[in-house]
């Protein structure tokens, strides 16, 4: 739709060609189709850009296999960097969503790297004994084991 003062200039452009009622609605038409596709062309890109990010994360051997960790060590980096000022935790985080840099892969590995050298580690589970030498309970050693216990 156009706005009253371009309305009144085009009309005087259409009726000074000599354009029927048809042809100059075919015009404005065209003229709103196309400024539409102009004007949803930056956010198509933008929607495409953040989809093929999320695609390259996913396939990424080292992000995608533990997308879930990897975030979780990110969002306990960020609450350990801002913990005295939770706005900035919130802002930052907000930042990262509107502008969608937080689904750049190369984004999210720089920050997982560094996020990794600020943050605890995790739960290590306990699975039994080393293979690398260690005996399970009750097992005697035999006399060379006990005399060379790191010979293999």
């Amino acid at each position: 739709m156009l706005d009253a003062e371009v309305s009144k200039e085009v009309g005087g452009l259409f009726k000074k060609m000599n354009l029927t009622q048809a042809q100059a609605q075919e015009l404005i038409d065209f003229h709103v189709k196309t400024s539409n596709d102009a004007f949803n062309q930056p956010f198509e890109t933008w929607r495409r850009m953040q989809a093929e990010w999320q695609k390259e994360v996913r396939a990424d051997p080292v992000l995608g296999r533990n997308l879930q960790g990897v975030t979780n060590t990110i969002s306990r980096a960020i609450d350990v960097v801002s913990k005295n000022n939770p706005q900035l935790a919130e802002g930052f985080r907000t930042a990262m969503d509107f502008t969608g840099a937080g689904n750049n892969p190369h984004f999210i590995r720089m920050f997982y790297e560094m996020a990794q050298m600020i943050t605890e580690g995790g739960h290590v589970s306990g699975k039994g004994p080393s293979p690398a030498g260690q005996t399970q309970k009750g097992d005697i050693p035999s006399a060379a084991r006990a005399m060379y216990p790191n010979l293999p």
